[in-house]
């Protein structure tokens, strides 16, 4: 049916069956199934409906869309002329296209990396530029902040002198590495101009009037890498180039010094030509202003010359055994050291103005005094190994003048003896006062050690309750204090005493001293010595000490023990000539013999090198020389003491408790303990090994504090002492 009725509208239409619409057959069919009634009525509303529909959609699409629809048949209207256009257009394009591609084969040709194109390399070089030019500018700013660092360093010279080196390193690793560069030579001439100020602020800062040694050290280390060459023979122990320098420079300040006293100068010379022409003149003339002129040379020139000498052997010092060793083996020996010769010259120039202008000072008291003085100044360059005192016997200042200068001599040598007496009356005095401030300080220590000792019951707690039940309790701790006290302190001032004589006996001997190294690493002004010799004079000082002082110990011992009930010291010494006669009193020598003497040389030896380490330390430059004494501040030297007594009494202390404790028992029973070899055997059968260590913890903390407090007080009493004498010594003759 659906076929039928498209035959019959196409018949209207078209015979081509080609346009058949699937939509109309679909509706035919729709339409050939539906029943006549239907098609007569509700169908025909329906096609109006939708023939509405659609015309109203068609004006709504007509509304939206006709600019879009003008536009396209604009365009369309346009493809006729377009059209004919793009095919010209793209036949261009065909025929260029050749063209392009040999052009491009002749670029890539031209310019490749493997080739040689200056415009290409020139290209490179900007490209590498702009991606470096921040280290460019940084490499550049070298010269700059090396000339600031060494124009600025009066404020912090340490810190800015170490960025100028440091600095100077970088540009020197530079030029090494691109030495063809001519920026990096020109960066590196210009540090080198900078290098070259900075030297010159450095020789500068050593001619200052008031150089200290420290200063001087940090300089010269400074000028051994500014100036490497002028050091080529300083690690022989010269001073090289390096040693004439700083001698050169003070010189110059010296001589600087002594030509400010040209006005007192030219006083002197209007008086000496004054007596040539009227040898027989007024009393105004007769040397006044002279002997002005030779105290104030004098004074200058004593302290200037000991100032330069102990400062050059402190910063160069003498080469030890093994460097000798090796010198004495090279063929090529190196050159004498600056300072060899240098003194001479010294002397020389004090000679002459001697011989120059002491002739003029007529009154023979003011001669001995400026001559007494001339004295002090050779023994002060004596200390250093350049006596010339010798020298003075040759001035010509008149007839009488081999009587008057005898008569010095004389003189002189009485003060320096007086004064060696006053220096040893010093030690003895320090040593009372270190040790009897230490005893009575610490003495319930040394009380508790006795009684643990003397019980064998390993507690300290129960010593301290037994002594705390005592009906004086405080008191009761003090125990024996007068005798310890006694004991202590008299064998404190024989025992510095007689370490201080033989250490400076000791001195004199070669194998008995050690190189004389920078004088801040110590801290102290007492003589330095090798290892055996602080060993054998510890040891011998103290043993003579306690032989001495061993009566004072059997009485202290027994008096703190409660084994006996003496009442006073007198009582406890009479009981025990009555009980044991005289050998009482030194019961137990050989145990406090071999406990003390090992004890002392061993805290001497290890005293002095704590001291050595810890002073290093604080200086922990490489160049720096050993002793810190006159350089050092006194709280730092005190402290540096203390803790190095302190170290070494706890080491010395565990090394010789077992000798204590058997010393102890042998002078609280010597009835039972005879000996020492019988009293070790005895404690250690009856109580083991651990009663040679009784009492160890008290006697380390007592020996500690109180061998850190005497050589404390005794080093700083003896520096002060020392210091005082020499500067009224001094100061009375200029």
């Amino acid at each position: 049916m659906a076929d039928l009725f498209q035959q019959l509208l196409g018949d209207r239409h078209s015979s081509d069956k080609s346009h058949t619409d699937p939509v109309a057959l679909e509706y035919l069919s729709t339409l050939a199934s539906t029943p006549l009634s239907h098609i007569d009525g509700s169908e025909q509303q329906a096609l109006a409906q939708s023939s509405h529909s659609l015309l109203l959609s068609l004006q709504s699409l007509s509304k939206r869309s006709h600019k879009s629809v003008i536009t396209s048949a604009a365009n369309h209207s346009h493809l006729r002329t377009a059209l004919p256009i793009l095919a010209a257009s793209t036949n261009d394009l065909t025929s260029a296209i050749p063209k392009l591609d040999n052009e491009a084969v002749h670029f890539s040709a031209t310019y490749h990396k493997s080739g040689d194109n200056e415009i290409l390399n020139s290209r490179k070089r900007a490209l590498l530029l702009s991606r470096n030019v921040e280290r460019l500018v940084d490499v550049l700013d070298l010269p700059t902040l090396l000339s600031t660092a060494i124009t600025t360093s009066s404020s912090a010279p340490a810190a800015n002198y170490a960025s100028a080196l440091d600095l100077n390193s970088h540009v020197r690793r530079l030029h090494g590495l691109y030495a063809d560069s001519p920026l990096v030579t020109s960066v590196s001439t210009q540090a080198d101009e900078a290098m070259q100020a900075m030297a010159r602020n450095l020789i500068t800062s050593l001619r200052a009037p008031g150089l200290k040694l420290a200063s001087a050290l940090r300089t010269i280390s400074w000028l051994r890498r500014v100036v490497p060459d002028l050091d080529s023979a300083g690690t022989a122990g010269n001073g090289g180039g390096l040693g004439a320098l700083f001698l050169i420079c003070r010189l110059s300040t010296l001589l600087g010094m002594l030509a400010a006293l040209e006005p007192l100068r030219e006083l002197a010379e209007q008086e000496r030509t004054r007596q040539q022409r009227n040898p027989n003149g007024s009393a105004w003339s007769g040397g006044q202003q002279t002997e002005r002129y030779l105290k104030r040379y004098i004074e200058i020139f004593r302290e200037q010359s000991f100032a330069i000498v102990s400062m050059f052997r402190s910063i160069f010092p003498t080469p030890t055994n093994d460097a000798s060793i090796k010198m004495d083996q090279d063929p090529l020996q190196p050159i004498p050291s600056a300072l060899s010769t240098f003194p001479f010259h010294l002397v020389d120039m004090l000679m002459e103005t001697l011989r120059t202008y002491l002739p003029t000072v007529k009154d023979q008291p003011s001669r001995d005094s400026l001559l007494t003085q001339v004295l002090y100044c050779a023994g002060s360059l004596g200390r250093l190994g350049g006596d010339f005192g010798i020298l003075l016997a040759a001035i010509d200042v008149g007839d009488e003048a081999e009587d008057e200068w005898v008569e010095v001599v004389k003189r002189h040598r009485l003060m320096a003896g007086r004064l060696e007496s006053i220096v040893g009356t010093f030690h003895f005095l320090a040593g009372l006062g270190s040790g009897t401030f230490g005893a009575v300080l610490l003495q319930p220590f040394d009380l508790l050690k006795t009684r643990v000792q003397q019980s064998g019951s390993h507690s300290i707690r129960v010593v301290i309750r037994d002594i705390a039940s005592s009906p004086n309790a405080l008191t009761a701790f003090w125990r024996g204090t007068v005798p310890s006290a006694l004991r202590t302190g008299i064998g404190s001032a024989i025992y510095f005493t007689t370490l201080n004589v033989i250490r400076q006996r000791a001195t004199a001997l070669p194998f008995a001293t050690v190189p004389h190294t920078d004088p801040r690493q110590s801290s102290s002004s007492l003589p330095r010595l090798s290892n055996t010799a602080n060993l054998v004079s510890g040891a011998f000082a103290r043993a003579f000490a306690g032989f001495i002082l061993l009566p004072l110990t059997v009485i202290k011992v027994r008096y703190e023990s409660n084994l006996y009930s003496y009442k006073s010291i007198a009582g406890a010494a009479r009981d025990i000539y009555r009980t044991e006669r005289l050998p009482g009193f030194f019961a137990g020598f050989g145990a406090t013999a071999i406990r003390d003497a090992p004890y002392a040389g061993l805290y001497i030896l290890s005293y002095e090198q704590f001291k050595k380490r810890l002073s290093s330390w604080h200086f922990p430059s490489s160049s720096a020389p050993h002793g810190v004494g006159i350089d050092m501040g006194g709280s730092l030297s005190a402290t540096i003491n203390f803790t190095s007594g302190t170290l070494a009494g706890a080491t010395c202390s565990f090394i010789s408790n077992p000798f204590d404790a058997v010393k102890t028992r042998i002078q609280l029973q010597p009835r039972q303990y005879r000996n020492m070899i019988q009293a070790c055997r005895k404690m250690v059968a009856e109580e083991g090994v651990r009663s040679l260590y009784d009492g160890l913890a008290l006697r380390m903390t007592r020996k500690a504090i109180s061998s850190a407090l005497a050589w404390m007080l005794y080093e700083e009493l003896i520096r002060r002492a020392e210091t005082t004498l020499h500067r009224k010594s001094a100061g009375d003759h200029v």
